[in-house]
């Protein structure tokens, strides 16, 4: 099911329903050209701003910011990257100021962590892979979180 959003022109009230996420050049249809500088309002359907336009007030600039994480959390990997991005923080974290203690690690346990972390690290196609964490960057987390002597 499409959503939808009501844009308005603050400067000409002139009004347009945009199909979310859409592009930037659809809204000329309501006189919004790339060098338009005033505000928008931006009513989304069923969306939240997530942080832009609080006040439903938008530069062109923030609305771009908008569609582009609109257009990223629509991707199906989008809960799957997050919870992987999560692990390898917890990673980070147990090698340097968590002192090498598992009840900080997500999975309780460093087999269990390295573990989900390979198996949600292969549910993305090829493509699809997280280009900021390689397999061989997953095996070397293991390694130093194995090695009870760093």
């Amino acid at each position: 099911m499409t959503e939808y959003a009501v844009i308005i022109n603050v400067e000409t009230g002139q009004r347009g329903s945009f199909p979310l996420p859409f592009p930037i050049h659809a809204l000329e249809r309501i006189g919004v050209t790339a060098s338009y500088s005033g505000q928008l309002e931006v009513y989304p359907e069923k969306d939240d701003t997530f942080g832009f336009g609080l006040d439903g007030h938008m530069y062109l600039s923030e609305l771009e910011g908008y569609l582009e994480n609109y257009r990223r959390r629509q991707n199906p990997y989008h809960h799957d990257y997050m919870m992987l991005s999560a692990l390898q923080t917890d990673c980070d974290y147990f090698l340097g100021n968590g002192y090498r203690q598992e009840n900080r690690l997500w999975e309780g346990s460093v087999e269990n962590h390295i573990k989900e972390m390979k198996r949600l690290w292969k549910l993305f196609p090829e493509g699809e892979k997280p280009e900021w964490l390689t397999w061989e960057q997953i095996l070397d987390y293991e390694k130093k979180m194995k090695n009870d002597e760093l």
